[in-house]
């Protein structure tokens, strides 16, 4: 017995489901509860004449998309694509370009592989060289970090530096960068 049988048994009161009479109506095995019962009898009928009106439906809706002059379009192309494939597909040639067109008048073409190639090295030869550069010109002597133990107090602030205005300011330790860059008032006065 099938877990549907059972199903049905126990709550469709012994009755068969509608999957049930759809499988036995599509040319599945016919369960016997369908020649015995009355009421699944008549459902099944009903059921098979509901599927037939759904039919034809289906059927008219079909042929009144699909005229007797679109079918037989498509009947030609189909046939016309099956010819088709007996017969060998068409290259299209372009025409050769030119020596002029090239570039091959005395010149040497370089591969295409050989520019990966040469970013590389080049690439790598950045690198080394900046490195190398960089260790060169470093000072001999080496500089050592002072280290300042973590409860240490931050460095008083001046107030006087906090009363000037901006255009006034002037810091000692900023003077070489302050001849380097116009400040913002005066490049804008053009003075």
């Amino acid at each position: 017995m099938r877990f549907t049988d059972i199903q049905d048994m126990v709550l469709r009161q012994g009755h068969l489901s509608e999957r049930a009479l759809m499988e036995a109506l599509a040319g599945g095995d016919r369960p016997a509860h369908l020649d015995r019962c009355d009421i699944c009898a008549e459902r099944a009928v009903a059921l098979a004449r509901w599927m037939d009106a759904a039919r034809e439906d289906a059927v008219g809706m079909t042929d009144s998309v699909f005229t007797t002059e679109r079918l037989a379009a498509q009947q030609t192309q189909i046939l016309r694509r099956l010819e088709q494939l007996d017969t060998p597909a068409r290259v299209i040639s372009f025409p050769a370009a030119t020596r002029a067109e090239r570039g091959e008048n005395g010149s040497r073409r370089v591969a295409v592989s050989w520019v990966g190639v040469a970013a590389a090295a080049g690439l790598a030869i950045g690198i080394v060289g900046g490195q190398l550069s960089a260790r060169l010109t470093q000072p001999t002597t080496p500089i050592v970090a002072v280290a300042t133990p973590q409860d240490a107090p931050a460095p008083p602030v001046d107030g006087r530096f906090l009363e000037q205005p901006y255009e006034q300011l002037q810091i000692p330790s900023l003077d070489a960068v302050d001849e380097m860059t116009p400040r913002l008032i005066s490049a804008r006065s053009g003075g």
